[in-house]
């Protein structure tokens, strides 16, 4: 009875609405960690986020490096495909070569394949390119993508699509 009394008279003092950081509730997965083990797992994690940023970086830098050396060869877009000697003169994503009568869009970035073996897409004029069996991850088929199969053109209807029309028929729609 006298909690109840004390409510009913003491005034009511409404909490503002945080204006700093956001109010975070503990997260019951933490609850058994001491302090020292927080630390060391932050730490850990910043550790991990700088090698990824570093990472991003190191690509990045890589790729600026590819094309100031195609540039300072003399290598530009439609010329004949020539083998790469190594890392510094691998062709970088989105780089167009001839090779075989054929013009071949790199899909990768330091591309030392062959044209037609793997990380290559054929590029055509108004069509779709012939449905190549793809090596990997790096040169599927993606959503919108067009293959022609057997004389008939399909569109890809599904990301990282490794399959032929043929061999999965829900993975592509008929184009013509």
């Amino acid at each position: 009875m006298i909690v109840t009394e004390v409510r009913r008279t003491m005034p009511q003092i409404e909490s503002p609405e945080p204006s700093g950081p956001e109010v975070m509730q503990p997260d019951p997965h933490y609850a058994g960690w001491s302090d020292e083990d927080v630390a060391a797992e932050f730490e850990k994690v910043g550790a991990e986020h700088r090698r990824r940023r570093r990472m991003a970086e190191a690509e990045s830098a890589a790729r600026v490096a590819a094309l100031s050396w195609a540039a300072a060869a003399g290598r530009e877009d439609g010329d004949e495909w020539a083998q790469p000697r190594g890392a510094h003169d691998a062709y970088a994503e989105g780089a167009v070569v001839t090779h075989g009568g054929k013009t071949w869009v790199s899909l990768i970035d330091a591309n030392v394949w062959e044209p037609g073996v793997s990380g290559w897409r054929e590029q055509t004029e108004g069509g779709a390119p012939e449905w190549v069996e793809p090596s990997g991850a790096h040169d599927a088929y993606n959503t919108g993508d067009r293959v022609t199969f057997e004389g008939v053109v399909y569109e890809s209807t599904i990301d990282a699509n490794t399959w032929s029309p043929a061999d999965y028929p829900a993975g592509w729609d008929v184009v013509s």
